[in-house]
């Protein structure tokens, strides 16, 4: 179960990791993704930089954008701790975002242990993210001219 949710993150990760890259090279109007990464320090922009960046550039709802910060604590967590859903006490940290997940993606209680339903709501937030990523980065961006008013880029 666990090896099956981390692929998927993985998969995932790579995937929102570089829509966010091309969306970031597009914007700066270069052509390759690497030139993005290069502006890390030591040449390598992180995964959790970009998505707070791509937050701080995009106007996303508070839930949307927590959903992404949820999303990076955990890829960080199950890419640096191998016991995440073996943890006992990880559960009772006061700082821990299962119930944020819980609450944002579990209506029904058919699952029954808490690692079951923790591993049920991050598949849910994985494929919520990887489409909300899509649709902020397709949706026009708007501009304010004061000469024109609001006017979409050409």
């Amino acid at each position: 179960m666990l090896t099956d949710l981390r692929k998927k993150i993985d998969e995932n990760t790579k995937i929102i990791d570089f829509a966010i890259s091309k969306y970031f090279a597009n914007r700066l109007g270069v052509k390759d993704t690497k030139t993005i990464d290069a502006l890390g320090i030591n040449g390598n922009l992180t995964f959790t930089q970009k998505v707070n960046i791509f937050c701080d550039i995009l106007p996303l709802t508070k839930i949307d954008e927590a959903k992404l910060k949820v999303y990076t604590k955990v890829n960080n967590e199950i890419v640096l701790n191998n016991d995440i859903l073996t943890y006992d006490q990880y559960f009772s940290n006061l700082n821990c975002y299962h119930p944020f997940l819980f609450n944002t993606y579990l209506e029904e209680n058919d699952v029954l242990s808490i690692k079951e339903k923790l591993t049920f709501a991050i598949h849910q937030l994985i494929d919520d993210v990887v489409r909300l990523t899509d649709e902020y980065i397709k949706k026009p961006q708007v501009y304010y001219n004061k000469n024109v008013g609001i006017t979409l880029p050409e």
